[in-house]
């Protein structure tokens, strides 16, 4: 992943296993592991770090976020809860995750910050009628209170904003959402539950084609 060597990364010295931080300094040409609250506040202030990998606290994290606006937030806690989430609004750049034990999901992970990063986007999205899409941890929420979402619909919901500019065809959508098995009445069924969940306008029908996110 040769994108890592041009960002600075910073981690807690017991958060990443050998095969993390082995992962890291091999990409990295600048990888910077801190002990202690105090460490990671001056690495910031320091090196213009651009991503941090920590164990969640928001109280932390609110200090971060105050040091630097952009700063992509790798997030690891034992137990994800809506609080987290709403804490998430209000941090932004922060992406969850559960429990690292897997490198693909790191990799997956970073790859996504530093796309962020460089296109200087944010992953919190701002819908009409008060709705927001954290598109990070794939949730939605109305005011502040949680909108649940069934698995095929966080599938719908991350394809459209990864592809915001365009019109999705029913074969791209069958293809990504459903694996090649996909009936015109589930895919009906599927964004009829959406706009429920949200508001009509916001799943645009693009007649013979396929649809579109209006954001």
């Amino acid at each position: 992943m040769k994108e890592l060597k041009y960002f600075n990364i910073c981690y807690h010295s017991n958060i990443l296993d050998n095969k993390f931080s082995e992962y890291l300094s091999s990409y990295s040409n600048n990888s910077f592991n801190y002990d202690n609250h105090e460490e990671l506040i001056d690495l910031i202030n320091t090196k213009d770090i651009h991503v941090v990998i920590t164990k969640y606290n928001f109280e932390l994290l609110k200090q971060v976020r105050v040091l630097d606006k952009q700063i992509q937030i790798i997030a690891i806690l034992d137990q994800l809860n809506d609080t987290h989430l709403l804490q998430s609004l209000e941090l932004t750049q922060i992406k969850f995750i559960h429990n690292l034990n897997c490198i693909n999901d790191f990799i997956d992970t970073l790859k996504i910050c530093i796309k962020n990063l460089d296109s200087k986007t944010s992953n919190i999205q701002t819908l009409k009628n008060d709705f927001v899409y954290d598109t990070y941890n794939k949730i939605l929420f109305k005011k502040n209170v949680l909108i649940p979402l069934t698995k095929k619909e966080i599938l719908f919901f991350d394809f459209i904003f990864k592809n915001s500019n365009i019109a999705l065809s029913y074969d791209k959508i069958n293809n990504e959402i459903w694996n090649g098995s996909m009936t015109q009445d589930a895919l009906r069924s599927l964004i009829k539950e959406i706009r429920k969940k949200t508001y009509k306008e916001l799943i645009k029908n693009v007649s013979g084609v396929g649809y579109r996110i209006d954001i």
